[in-house]
């Protein structure tokens, strides 16, 4: 016999399959849950939790509402652009140590790496974030619980062709232009750096702790190229920059932000655009530059346009 609970089980079910919004305030007017309490409205959402644990989550900032993560909730978010970065993570994995490690069944690991081949059908990469190696995995697992336990380590890292040991307060793990860095706070000399992960070939780990600088942190979220200069009060040193687009380059810089500061501060006549960016050295913008050549002219500071015409002269001699 199929009882009053059930009937409202199933209801719930359904809604929740079709990535509806339950909230109880709504369902204490509906004619299934007319007259029902709060508490009776709760044992029949629990009675769902305890058989899928996992099934439906409460929504913040709404009382009393919960929604499920299916498969429709998803469908905004598998975009081709976020689908050719899913594919190219597990391509990575693959190609690596790392897919062995992934707490995944063998049977949807068999689906995985189907749906792999499937893609290269599809999609072609170029780059990949950083190189392969056998010890990429444990070295990434020991950088994430040092940022997450608070623990400085010590890392052995190359530069050119010598390595050195240096002790570092670990922040936050980057990816920028095709490469993986960490954000650490270093010594009272640099203060702040970005190292580069693939370089780093050795992390121990320390017993100690610490306290991350709270304009570090704000200063990690406004990084926008791999070439960042911190100090203190780092806000009150940033350099103006204001550069001249060709318009037959405008678009480009119309659909895109090529810097995280761009702001287009007027359109001219003739189509050029003013722009303008905040660094924190001349070396965040001069790439940019460099690359837009010769569609593109710097305004301001006067010492970086002296400073890139003179490497060009030095270049064409």
């Amino acid at each position: 016999m199929i009882t009053n609970q059930t009937i409202r089980v199933l209801e719930l079910l359904k809604r929740f399959n079709n990535n509806q919004k339950v909230c109880i305030g709504s369902l204490q007017n509906e004619f299934l849950w007319e007259g029902k309490s709060e508490k009776t409205i709760r044992r029949d959402l629990d009675v769902i939790k305890n058989a899928f644990p996992e099934s439906f989550e409460l929504l913040r900032g709404e009382k009393g509402c919960y929604k499920a993560l299916t498969k429709k909730s998803f469908e905004g978010f598998l975009t081709p652009q976020n689908i050719s970065i899913l594919v190219q993570t597990f391509n990575i994995a693959q190609r690596s140590n790392s897919f062995k490690n992934f707490d995944i069944d063998a049977s949807d690991k068999s689906i995985i790496e189907r749906k792999l081949k499937d893609s290269k059908k599809i999609y072609e990469f170029k780059n990949k974030p950083f190189e392969s190696s056998t010890g990429e995995y444990e070295l990434f697992h020991k950088i994430e619980d040092s940022i997450y336990y608070q623990k400085p380590i010590i890392i052995t890292y190359e530069i050119q062709d010598k390595t050195i040991d240096k002790e570092l307060k670990p922040y936050k793990i980057l990816f920028m232009n095709e490469n993986f860095y960490l954000a650490a706070e270093v010594d009272e000399e640099y203060i702040f750096s970005l190292f580069r992960i693939s370089k780093i070939k050795e992390i121990n780990p320390t017993n100690k702790t610490f306290h991350k600088n709270p304009e570090i942190s704000n200063f990690i979220v406004d990084i926008q190229t791999p070439f960042p200069r911190y100090q203190p009060n780092y806000r009150n040193f940033l350099i103006d920059i204001l550069l001249e687009v060709d318009s037959s380059k405008a678009y480009f810089f119309k659909n895109k932000n090529f810097l995280k500061s761009q702001k287009i501060l007027e359109e001219k006549e003739n189509g050029n655009l003013l722009i303008s960016y905040k660094v924190t050295q001349d070396l965040e913008i001069e790439e940019l530059v460099k690359r837009w050549l010769p569609h593109i002219k710097v305004i301001e500071p006067i010492s970086l346009r002296k400073k890139i015409e003179d490497e060009l002269k030095a270049y064409l001699m």
